[in-house]
């Protein structure tokens, strides 16, 4: 995960200074071509703004670029584990929710400068060799300690600055509680806020003060640093006998490299002060250009004893070999292998390619993937379906990576009332929920009065689709899906599909039950129990949908010509999906098959599913084109229902989301007597036959476990 967080502030004198806190300067900044992308966090609640700094009050000389860097720190630290509340609503400190922290959506954490050079890869082997417990406390990087004398703690430069997830929750914790009063003062070693450059200082002291954790050295078994601060052309010939213990090397303990030079690791983790055009030359020497090229490339220099590399580095020789080390240590480490993991960073390159060696291909192709799964379910927020929201968050969407209920901003019903989000925003709603306030359809109140509940279904998606895009959501999985309230999801099963399969999410897919019964006036279409998306298909599809009329057209599109890819009044998205994908980008909706052309996804209730037969039952909707053979094995297929699947469909009550969990993942006895009481009321239809087939999947399930992490 990536994420820049700015001040409110965004401009310069050149094309102007434009708060975006006020909804009033956002056009403004977009005209001045200062639109912000979703990677980008603005920390709304800064106090102190970055372009103009008080001068006089406390002998305070007035900056260019004012010292707020603390304040940006805390509050961007605070932003990761409690969002934009700021670990507070209506003045009650908050817990965390683990379901939408972005402190769980990763282990470990980094507060890197802008004109550091990172290397995500090394940092995950060094954790790795060091054996460290991302729910241990770990604060580490390139530790400095010549504010021992007069703040009592050592810190880490602020270079790259790293924690692990407990340290991270202790940090944001301590930064929201710590005393907010003479913020205006300089830092004087108490954990508060402050008008400060120093950051690195008051991290090191409230992790101290609050949680009794201190800065841990980031180096090799050798002693050389992991993060380099200064060029790295510079300090391979530093030598501490000659320099004297100036801050750089104070307190830190003695190492042979402190004297011959060559005092950086070959698993770097990070090269800290570089201009922008850098890290492009970084690239090059690192990621396979460079080693690749050919000697008469122009884009190259070319030495005198004719080495290729991305610039003419200072001292080049040197800088040229450790650069060469730093390639041979990284291709011999490979890809990340957890516990197979070589013991030492020392550069032993021989040993690491032994160890390598021993790892299968489908080992390595399978750590080197990341498939996380963003679950997105269209929700209608009422008392009568709540129960479902609260056993889709404690069966299969704790096991999603993110997971989202997308509700209209009507809220109610006839017995409570009705609420209008958007004109009485009081609700307290949880965090894994998603108001869509565009919604131009109420889903209480229908144009035709038959209707009962309002069908804007295909307005809730397509509109729920450009929020995922637009609120980061490329930046939390590779893959997506939206999922019915009554499906039943596998999302580890998933993965195993794509890993099997090795689709990318950098390429176009969407995937799920194929039905082909509206071909002939639209296109092959996906069921809507759950369809699956790649971040291709996302970002691109959400690109679509923006261009969408604004304008609410009443009835819309109604009950013809679905093969109009538009906003519409009708419950036909999955029709019209398929329509824009073909439309637009070509895309075509595939079949998610197991290798036997058993179904991945049932379409019904899975006791009933099972019994379908397609010469008995004739061609009706479901089997209407489905092909006989195989798409890509040519073998017959049997069409229900695959050992591992990916979902069920068609569970309205809740209880049976937490019968289905009892089979697969947990006891009885772990749920709550209120779920439990009626137990032995609800048996599965076609007992016999369902019950085999549970125990087929528990079995496949368990010998495929190993596969995904």
């Amino acid at each position: 995960i990536l994420k820049f967080f700015i001040d409110p502030i965004i401009g310069d004198a050149e094309v102007g200074y434009y708060n975006a806190t006020k909804a009033s300067e956002i056009n403004s900044a977009r005209k001045a071509n200062l639109t912000i992308p979703n990677d980008v966090v603005i920390l709304h609640d800064m106090q102190r703004e970055w372009h103009t700094c008080n001068s006089g009050e406390n002998n305070r000389k007035s900056d260019e670029t004012c010292r707020n860097i603390w304040e940006k720190i805390w509050r961007a630290w605070v932003h990761v584990v409690y969002g934009p509340t700021g670990g507070f609503r209506r003045g009650v400190a908050i817990k965390v929710h683990e379901e939408t922290s972005f402190a769980f959506k990763a282990e470990w954490f980094v507060k890197v400068d802008a004109d550091t050079y990172l290397f995500p890869e090394n940092v995950a082997r060094y954790v790795e060799w060091k054996k460290w417990s991302h729910d241990e406390h770990h604060y580490f990087g390139h530790v400095l300690n010549h504010r021992v004398s007069d703040r009592g703690v050592s810190i880490v430069a602020g270079a790259a600055a790293f924690f692990s997830r407990a340290t991270l929750l202790a940090a944001a914790d301590a930064f929201r509680r710590m005393p907010m009063e003479n913020g205006n003062l300089e830092e004087d070693g108490i954990c508060r806020d402050a008008y400060t450059g120093t950051d690195e200082v008051v991290t090191a002291v409230c992790l101290k003060q609050y949680a009794n954790v201190t800065a841990e050295p980031a180096i090799d078994s050798q002693g050389r640093e992991e993060v380099a601060l200064f060029d790295i052309s510079d300090i391979l010939s530093w030598n501490r006998t000659q320099m004297g213990e100036w801050w750089y090397w104070e307190g830190k303990e003695r190492f042979p490299c402190h004297d011959k030079g060559d005092c950086l690791a070959h698993l770097p983790m990070a090269f800290h002060k570089y201009e922008p055009q850098y890290f492009y030359d970084f690239e090059k020497e690192f990621y396979g250009y460079v080693t690749k090229a050919k000697k008469n490339d122009a884009s190259l220099f070319i030495s005198d004893n004719g080495s290729l590399a991305s610039r003419n580095w200072p001292n080049f020789d040197m800088t040229y070999q450790y650069l060469q080390r730093v390639r041979q240590a990284m291709g011999a480490a490979g890809p990340l292998q957890d516990s197979k993991r070589s013991s030492d960073l020392s550069g032993d390159i021989s040993s690491q390619k032994r160890k390598r060696s021993s790892l299968g291909s489908s080992d390595r192709e399978t750590v080197q993937r990341k498939d996380r799964l963003y679950c997105m379910v269209p929700f209608i927020w009422t008392p009568k379906l709540l129960p479902s929201y609260h056993a889709i968050r404690n069966t299969w969407g704790k096991r999603c990576d993110t997971l989202k209920f997308m509700i209209d901003p009507i809220i109610g019903d006839e017995h409570v009332g009705f609420k209008d989000l958007r004109s009485n925003s009081t609700a307290d709603l949880p965090e894994d929920v998603v108001v869509i306030y565009d919604i131009q359809r109420p889903w209480n109140a229908c144009p035709m009065s038959e209707e009962g509940n309002c069908r804007n279904i295909w307005e809730k998606v397509w509109r729920s689709w450009v929020w995922v895009d637009s609120h980061g959501g490329r930046d939390l999985a590779e893959w997506f899906v939206k999922v019915d309230a009554d499906t039943y999801l596998f999302p580890e099963n998933f993965k195993r599909y794509v890993r099997a399969k090795q689709l990318s999410p950098d390429e176009h897919h969407y995937f799920g039950h194929r039905l082909d019964h509206r071909i002939d006036n639209a296109a092959p279409i996906i069921a809507g129990a759950a369809v699956f998306f790649s971040r291709s298909t996302l970002m691109e599809s959400a690109k679509i949908y923006r261009k969408f009329s604004n304008e609410y057209s009443g009835e819309g599109l109604r009950r013809k010509r679905y093969e109009v890819c538009r906003d519409a009044h009708t419950d036909q998205e999955e029709v019209i999906t398929a329509v824009c994908l073909k439309e637009h980008l070509n895309i075509y909706a595939e079949a998610a098959l197991d290798d036997l052309g058993r179904e991945l996804i049932s379409v019904g209730e899975i006791e009933d599913v099972l019994l379908w037969n397609r010469t008995e039952q004739g061609e009706w909707w479901y089997w209407v084109n489905k092909p006989v053979r195989h798409p890509q094995t040519g073998g017959e297929i049997h069409h229900c229902c695959s050992d591992l699947p990916i979902a069920f469909h068609g569970y309205k009550e809740a209880f049976w989301l937490h019968k289905l969990e009892v089979e697969f993942y947990i006891r009885m006895d772990e749920l709550p007597d209120e779920v439990t009481k009626n137990w032995n009321d609800h048996l599965w239809r076609n007992d016999e036959i369902t019950n085999q087939y549970f125990e087929r999947v528990r079995i496949a399930m368990n010998a495929a476990s190993t596969s995904i992490r």
